[in-house]
């Protein structure tokens, strides 16, 4: 693939290379690390920081936000940023974590459908949607299958 794009690769490194020079990155202390970050996002996610800044549309639907939050500390880091991913369109963060993703993380509670539907998400705006499910084994369950789900897709 390398040598493919080996023409193309080096004409946005040299434009790179024209717009944040080497000794200007060395000269202000930025590490490769920075520049991932910067580029690519923030790779950790804590469960604190993501609740402080979602927006619950809760409805009727408290206890089913509350299994939410406690299903979500259950998972492993690598369903969390699957979860991340199926919601926004991404498995990262922005550089300033969950409080400078645009729009807000949201979280609704519908009253359509039933508690045999899959949660969706709206990752234009950054919104789970999720439905009267029954417990919370069911929501971990219904979550669990909807986040392998790439594109558009029928689950």
């Amino acid at each position: 693939l390398c040598s493919e794009l080996r023409e193309e690769l080096q004409c946005l490194l040299k434009g790179f290379w024209d717009v944040l020079p080497l000794a200007t990155l060395q000269k202000a202390g930025v590490e490769a690390s920075d520049l991932s970050m910067l580029l690519m996002g923030s790779h950790s996610l804590d469960l604190t920081e993501w609740r402080r800044h979602t927006e619950e549309v809760e409805g009727s639907g408290g206890l089913v936000l509350l299994w939410f939050w406690e299903v979500l500390k259950d998972f492993n880091e690598e369903q969390r940023r699957l979860l991340l991913r199926f919601c926004t369109g991404s498995s990262r963060v922005p550089p300033g974590g969950f409080a400078e993703l645009q729009p807000n993380f949201a979280v609704e509670v519908s009253d359509a459908g039933s508690p045999e539907h899959l949660p969706h998400a709206h990752t234009c705006i950054n919104k789970l949607v999720l439905h009267k499910y029954t417990s919370k084994g069911q929501l971990h369950e219904k979550l669990l299958h909807a986040l392998p789900t790439e594109g558009f897709q029928f689950a």
